[in-house]
């Protein structure tokens, strides 16, 4: 197969569960489509994958939701990264720096 991935090349088994596992999370399940594309562009921000942005942003759109909400999305996700930072070593920063 032209198109094989590394990963399908190189650990098939795996790449099959994979596959499987992706498709049921991307099918039809109790979350609706617009929900699950805004979760997966805050993940893709989370994880600082720009490859990963950029297509979740496209599926974004492609289904209709506005840059606006996905500019929400984004800073929300940027709200609770920083609000991590802040505070996921308080009692560390409290004893040095309190």
């Amino acid at each position: 197969m032209a198109d094989e991935r590394w990963f399908e090349k190189r650990a098939s088994h795996m790449a099959k569960g994979w596959w499987e596992f992706y498709n049921a999370v991307e099918g039809d399940t109790l979350l609706d489509k617009k929900t699950k594309a805004l979760i997966a562009i805050s993940a893709s921000v989370v994880g600082r994958c720009p490859h990963c942005s950029e297509s979740r942003i496209k599926k974004a759109i492609a289904l209709g939701i506005s840059k606006e909400e996905i500019a929400e999305a984004i800073m929300l996700t940027a709200l609770l990264s920083s609000g991590t930072d802040i505070f996921w070593i308080k009692d560390t920063y409290e004893k040095y720096l309190g």
